[in-house]
């Protein structure tokens, strides 16, 4: 008896390993081999992993024994960073996976795979339920050439390169078709994208030509190369959502010059000043290292005054991570972990604060609303609904929970218009009226 290949892919770290395993989900389909929406009827589980810091590689490592403890009759592979990184000891130490495939191997696993299963009969599978969301991440870029003494990226990815535009819009073509209705550009650095002599402003009209896009966002913004003219891109594109995602990392220049990292918070607030008289709406998302080896007090004290001048609408805080075989895995002092962990928790309630506080200032707005789901299985009672604003990245940031009437057959990917009545943490409640549509 032949037993067709259904392929389960779970998906760990960012939205760049979510695009990638979206571009192999597509490449499988089109081959004739189904993508199962969960992996308890797959003869295949592939784990897609992460190797950025120590604890995305326990999480990795527990993914995949816990694929190998529940799914023992499924042919189990892995692919992605953490393999990219790690191969030679994760294969001594894990014989119960059937494959390995680094970054750039992407190929091969289809080969084998389409070579050695037997693919479902019939037309190509339907994307699963969990692909027909209204947001989609596309990869533009891959590497980066920034040389952050913390950061393993450029070890594990290798130097920038920007994809091709034709395999960008292949990506994007391929998320609408599939009901996304926002297109989110990730990479190391999206705001440097140039290839076969387009650039961002070129690639962002193209994207936006579709009919179906409604909103384009751009994450990972590094903040040297944010310049005016970034922003009047961002200013002028009426797809490209006003919302700036830029990881600062610190405010004290004695830090970020520890982490070979070029600014302050000076400049940073200088930055953040021009892209408000720009895009008077415009939200603003960050990321910070706490525990850097040689942070004092005094530092900390400048980024947390820094974070109450620049009012950010969203932030997220993260304990340094010594990796191995990057320059600041050799710096010393280290802060005490316990230290680390008090300067970790007083930076995140200062952002929660803000976010709350940018919240608020909401409650009485109308908004635009683009619905991610029906229903809700948390939040107040009442919800007909979950979406964002274009203030809200997805997964990210906080969610809108819609009550009152959707208009007749509204659903994920379409925007509705509803006022914000109250601010809840980090997310917003917003009541639609079924009569008007955004």
């Amino acid at each position: 008896m032949t037993v067709e290949t259904r392929l389960y892919i779970h998906t760990l770290g960012c939205p760049k390993n979510d695009a990638d395993s979206e571009v192999l989900a597509r490449r499988l389909r089109t081959a004739g081999i189904d993508v199962a929406d969960g992996p308890d009827e797959a003869s295949h589980v592939l784990i897609n992993t992460c190797g950025f810091t120590g604890e995305a590689k326990e999480e990795s490592i527990g993914a995949i024994l816990g694929a190998a403890r529940d799914y023992p009759a499924a042919e189990l592979l892995v692919m992605g960073c953490l393999v990219q990184r790690f191969r030679d000891e994760l294969e001594s130490g894990l014989p119960e996976v059937g494959g390995w495939y680094g970054l750039g191997e992407m190929a091969t696993l289809v080969g084998v795979l389409t070579s050695t299963a037997s693919p479902a009969h019939g037309s190509p599978p339907e994307p699963p339920v969990h692909a027909r969301r209204s947001f989609a991440y596309v990869k533009i870029s891959d590497g980066c050439d920034h040389r952050c003494s913390f950061c393993a990226i450029p070890g594990i990815k290798g130097p920038y390169a920007a994809l091709p535009p034709d395999e960008i819009m292949e990506q994007a073509r391929a998320a609408l078709d599939e009901g996304a209705r926002e297109l989110v550009l990730v990479g190391q650095d999206t705001a440097i994208w140039r290839n076969e002599g387009l650039d961002l402003a070129g690639l962002l009209d193209a994207v936006a030509a579709d009919e179906r896009v409604r909103w384009i966002r751009l994450m990972y913004l590094q903040p040297e190369n944010v310049d005016d003219g970034l922003l009047a891109i961002l200013a002028s594109n009426d797809k490209v959502v006003k919302y700036l995602d830029v990881p600062f990392q610190h405010a004290s220049g004695r830090v970020l010059r520890r982490m070979a990292r070029a600014g302050d918070g000076v400049g940073y607030l200088a930055l953040l000043g021009r892209a408000r008289r720009m895009m008077p709406d415009v939200s603003v998302r960050t990321t910070f290292i706490v525990g850097f080896p040689g942070e004092s007090e005094a530092d900390v004290a400048t980024l947390l005054d820094f974070c109450a001048s620049a009012s950010f609408d969203h932030g997220g805080a993260f304990v340094y991570s010594p990796e191995e075989g990057t320059p600041a895995a050799r710096l010393r002092p280290r802060v005490a972990e316990t230290v680390a962990r008090d300067r970790f928790g007083r930076l995140s309630s200062a952002l929660l604060s803000l976010a709350e506080r940018a919240n608020t200032e909401r409650v009485g707005r109308a908004v635009d609303v683009m619905i991610d789901a029906l229903g809700a299985e948390e939040g107040p009672e009442g919800v007909v609904a979950v979406g964002r604003t274009v203030r809200q990245a997805p997964e990210v940031d906080g969610v809108t929970f819609l009550e009152g009437d959707l208009p007749v057959g509204a659903g994920p990917g379409d925007l509705v218009r509803a006022v914000v009545t109250e601010a809840y943490g980090y997310d917003l409640v917003a009541r639609c009226d079924a009569t008007q549509s955004a």
